[in-house]
C-alpha cells in the first residue's frame, strides 16, 4: 500500500515511492470528480511531474491526472529509462522499465478508482518514447496515447493488439532529435497495426508549442466524446 498522501497545490495527492509495484513518485489530482477521463503524464528529460501537471490541466481542465516523476538519474536530469548515447536507448533497460510502467499503471488506476478504458498517456520526448514502447508491447494498458516529439529510430514487431488504439503524435519539422521523416514512418507503421493516428507537425524543432497543447486539447475532447458514446451504447 502507498504511504499516506499529504496535500500539495492544486488539490493533488502526492504518493511517495513505496514497494515493488510503486516504482514512481507521482502526483494524483482527481480533477472535478465527475470526469471519467484520466491522463497519465510523463515529462521529458530534465522535467518533473509538477511541471507536466500544468500541461495536463491546460489540456484537460476537468480530467483526473496522474503525473509520474522519472526514476532514472542522468547527470542530475530525471528520465524514464537509460540510454547508451544521445539517440540510442539501452534497449534492455527500456524493456524492463516499460514492464514496470505497465504494472504501475494497472495498480495506480485501480487504486484511484479510474477506468483504464478511459485513460490516456501523454508523454513528451523521453516520456513519449517509453509510452510508445508501452504501446508497441502492451497497448491495452491505456486506451489512448499522445506522443509529443517521440524519437523512435527502430521498428518493433507487429502487434495485433494495437488495433483500435487512438494515437496523437506531435512533432517539429526541423527537430534534430526526432526527424520528421522518422515520425511519419512511425505514423504509417501504427496505421498498419490498425491504430487511429492523428499527426501534427509544426515548423520548429523540439520545442513544445502552444499550438500543440491546443491540438492535444481538441484530440482529448474527441476522445472523451467517443468514450461517453461508447459508455451509453454499453448501458443501452
Amino acid at each position: 500500500m502507498p504511504s499516506r498522501p499529504h496535500r500539495v497545490p492544486a488539490q493533488a495527492d502526492h504518493f511517495r515511492r513505496c514497494g515493488p509495484m510503486d516504482p514512481y513518485e507521482h502526483i494524483y489530482d482527481d480533477g472535478d470528480g465527475n470526469d471519467g477521463t484520466t491522463l497519465v503524464l510523463l515529462h521529458g528529460t530534465g522535467g518533473d511531474a509538477a511541471q507536466f501537471m500544468k500541461l495536463g490541466r491546460a489540456a484537460a481542465p476537468t480530467a483526473a491526472l496522474i503525473a509520474l516523476e522519472g526514476n532514472v538519474d542522468e547527470q542530475g536530469l530525471a528520465r524514464f529509462y537509460r540510454r547508451v548515447s544521445a539517440d540510442i536507448p539501452d534497449f534492455e533497460d527500456l524493456e524492463n522499465r516499460s514492464r514496470d510502467l505497465a504494472a504501475f499503471l494497472a495498480d495506480a488506476l485501480q487504486r484511484h478508482g479510474r477506468d483504464p478504458d478511459r485513460a490516456v498517456g501523454v508523454g513528451y520526448s523521453n516520456g513519449a518514447n517509453i509510452l510508445a514502447n508501452l504501446l508497441f508491447n502492451q497497448p491495452r494498458v491505456l486506451a489512448g496515447y499522445a506522443l509529443m516529439h517521440p524519437s523512435i529510430l527502430y521498428r518493433p514487431c507487429s502487434n495485433k493488439a494495437i488495433a483500435g488504439r487512438k494515437v496523437l503524435i506531435t512533432a517539429g519539422a526541423d527537430d534534430p532529435i526526432a526527424p520528421e521523416a522518422e515520425t511519419r514512418k512511425l505514423r504509417a507503421w501504427l496505421h498498419k497495426q490498425g491504430a487511429t493516428v492523428d499527426l501534427m507537425v509544426h515548423d520548429g524543432e523540439q520545442d513544445l508549442r502552444e499550438e500543440e497543447i491546443d491540438r492535444l486539447k481538441a484530440w482529448l475532447a474527441e476522445f472523451c466524446r467517443a468514450g461517453r458514446v461508447n459508455a451509453m451504447a454499453d448501458s443501452a
